[in-house]
């Protein structure tokens, strides 16, 4: 009996273990890419959808959508989707089809119309309902294009299903347990050849940059993209002009200069990692290659619940874009200060001179505070040239836009007028060290800053989650940062909850039971740092980041929440209607936006003692505010600061 059973056993572990080595092989990347001909410009790659299924409950995001009080919160907007029903059984499929693999890649996109683009899909269940799901697409492209005609050849081991019109074309093919699917039938036929076995030197697996991207990504990703942003510049300028006809196509110069870069996904554990390889043909600077001094973390507390921090980049000739495709009026703005410190002497030179090497942010918020407290803070390397850019800021008010200065404590204060938005009093802040310069909303959060950085505090650099967190990622060389994703979601979702609550979220209460909003620590227990980094490496640019989501999906979902109210305005345009929009503050269609004060206080009507009028301007060229709505009286500064003549009194003009 032990003679059956043993060889048996090694038939079958042998098996067992050649079907997972197979499933691994064809679930690489790069043997997909060896399908693909050298001059794919872009390729995204699902290379194992089983792995990922498996690796998705233990991520801290499905560990929150699984918690009860989550699940009886979704009951109703997900019994509002529309076409549920629909999708349930479109899902139901799916699931019996078994999908293990999927790529998608676009090999040129150099002529007019569509990019030329082959996709494949490997499964494991039903091609029964998989070859429902394509006579799905065959209905509906014949629907489209009636005068298409199709046909099926031989080719190689099996049939090729082609579509053609004068302008489009489209062709499909089974092989093995594969389905490829391409817009161009040339296309389709060079792939299957690549998987079939025929040599074909010249594939992009063989690729330098793509090779080179692999190896700086995370191992085993779930999900891979690979692009060539300088071989669809010229496509990209070409869109960008369509869409906005002033916009700068100077501005494709520098996606030029990017050869590939490579991006992956990886569900690790209760985290999500992301990076990004970015090649470049322009060499990276020198000092980008020493790690970052994160000066910011000497402002940071306890409290603090985000604190990043970047190498201020050269400048050398750079130029800010044309004002005119600028509809808020921002870069106009900025194009003045500019013009003022030039006409002082000062420009992008001086400004590498005074200030460097590195800027930072920092957000603190306690527990129980209603709102945080913002820091920005830069280096300053030449004290008395970053003086003199900072008086030029009270002796040449721009915009309306002025400041006084006030030295105490060893600190000189720069502050804006007081103002405040709703409730809370503000007065916007420099504060310039021998060493550092401050901003912040108010005079004492500046000392309080300044005398962190003094005090050379360890911050959040002394505490064990921050060091865990940050060691996830690369060492940084260009910037850098660091959110506590709990507290930041604890702070925010109280705010939320208790605004809710009494119905100050108009129909909120019509998509979401407002009585089962889960406990805040229902889901802060699951959530941990996001930290992020970037750095140069290799010859590249490395990005990387981890937490309970990245910061590449933060910023994702961030962009798309702010994007939202604009889908009204992109729907009007479409239709040809005539659109206005809210300016900044102010913008309607065919009105050039002025340059504006956008710290003023928006329900002051009259004029601001601190800001001239036309009559009593030192500057008469200088475009003056004119605010809105009821007078309110100024909040006073958040701390008196002593009062000292001011700069433009002394015979040495402000300079030390």
């Amino acid at each position: 009996m032990k003679r059956v059973v043993l060889p048996l056993a090694v038939v079958l572990v042998l098996a067992g273990a050649g079907f997972y080595l197979q499933r691994g092989l064809a679930g690489h990347p790069r043997q997909v890419a060896t399908w693909l001909p050298a001059g794919t410009i872009l390729f995204e790659d699902l290379p194992d959808l089983h792995r990922t299924a498996d690796r998705w409950p233990a991520t801290a995001l499905a560990q929150i959508l699984n918690e009860p009080e989550v699940q009886a919160l979704l009951q109703r907007p997900l019994g509002l989707t529309p076409h549920r029903a629909g999708f349930e059984g479109r899902l139901a499929r799916l699931r019996r089809i078994d999908p293990s693999h999927l790529f998608l890649a676009v090999t040129d996109w150099s002529g007019a119309g569509a990019p030329k683009a082959v996709a494949g899909l490997s499964y494991m269940g039903s091609k029964q309902d998989l070859d429902a799901l394509v006579d799905e697409l065959r209905k509906r492209v014949r629907e489209s294009w009636p005068e298409g005609k199709g046909d099926i050849e031989q080719y190689g081991s099996g049939e090729i299903e082609t579509f053609s019109t004068p302008n489009f074309s489209a062709a499909l093919a089974y092989r093995g347990k594969w389905l490829f699917i391409a817009t161009d039938t040339a296309l389709l036929k060079a792939s299957l050849d690549r998987y079939e076995g025929k040599p074909a030197p010249d594939s992009l697996a063989e690729l330098p940059a793509f090779k080179s991207s692999l190896q700086h990504l995370p191992q085993a990703p779930d999900s891979l993209f690979f692009m060539r942003p300088g071989l669809m510049a010229d496509k990209a300028a070409s869109l960008a002009l369509m869409l906005n006809p002033v916009a700068d196509a100077q501005s494709m110069d520098s996606l030029r200069k990017i050869d590939a870069v490579g991006m992956a996904l990886k569900l690790d554990g209760d985290l999500m990692r992301d990076a990004a390889y970015v090649i470049k043909s322009q060499p990276d600077e020198p000092g980008d290659r020493a790690p970052l001094a994160r000066d910011a973390l000497k402002l940071t507390t306890p409290d603090t619940v985000i604190v990043a921090g970047e190498r201020i980049p050269g400048l050398g000739d750079a130029q800010l874009p044309d004002a005119k495709s600028d509809p808020t009026g921002i870069l106009e703005l900025l194009h003045s200060y500019l013009k003022t410190f030039a006409d002082q002497g000062l420009g992008a030179a001086q400004l590498q001179q005074a200030f460097g090497p590195e800027l930072g942010f920092v957000l603190d918020w306690p527990a129980g505070a209603m709102i945080p407290t913002p820091l920005a803070v830069v280096d300053v390397k030449d004290a008395a040239l970053a003086r003199k850019f900072l008086d030029t800021l009270v002796t040449a008010p721009i915009a309306g836009i002025s400041f006084s200065r006030q030295d105490a404590v060893g600190i000189s204060f720069y502050s804006m007028p007081p103002t405040g938005i709703a409730f809370f009093p503000l007065q916007i802040t420099l504060g310039l060290t021998g060493r550092c310069l401050i901003g912040a909303l108010n005079a004492d959060a500046v000392k309080q800053g300044a005398t962190r950085w003094s005090a050379g505090a360890a911050g959040l650099g002394g505490i064990a989650l921050y060091q865990k967190a940050v060691g996830q990622v690369a060492e940084p060389t260009i910037s850098f940062t660091y959110v506590d994703t709990k507290a930041v979601f604890e702070r925010i979702y109280g705010l939320f909850r208790g605004v809710a609550s009494m119905g100050f979220v108009p129909h909120l209460s019509g998509y979401v039971d407002l009585a089962k909003l889960p406990a805040p620590e229902t889901i802060s227990r699951h959530l941990g740092p996001m930290v992020s980094s970037v750095a140069v490496k290799d010859g590249g640019v490395l990005l990387e980041s981890a937490g309970p989501v990245t910061m590449t999906q933060a910023t994702l979902v961030t962009m798309v929440s702010a994007l939202a109210p604009l889908v009204p305005l992109l729907e009007a345009e479409i239709k040809g209607q005539s659109v206005a929009l809210p300016g900044f503050p102010g913008l309607s269609a065919g009105q050039v936006n002025p340059i504006r004060n956008p710290f003023a206080n928006p329900l002051n009507q009259a004029p601001s003692a601190n800001i001239p009028t036309p009559a009593a301007s030192s500057n008469p060229g200088a475009p003056v505010l004119r605010s809105r709505a009821i007078q309110l009286p100024t909040a006073p500064p958040a701390s008196p600061i002593p009062s000292a003549p001011s700069p433009a009194a002394s015979p040495s003009a402000g300079t030390p």
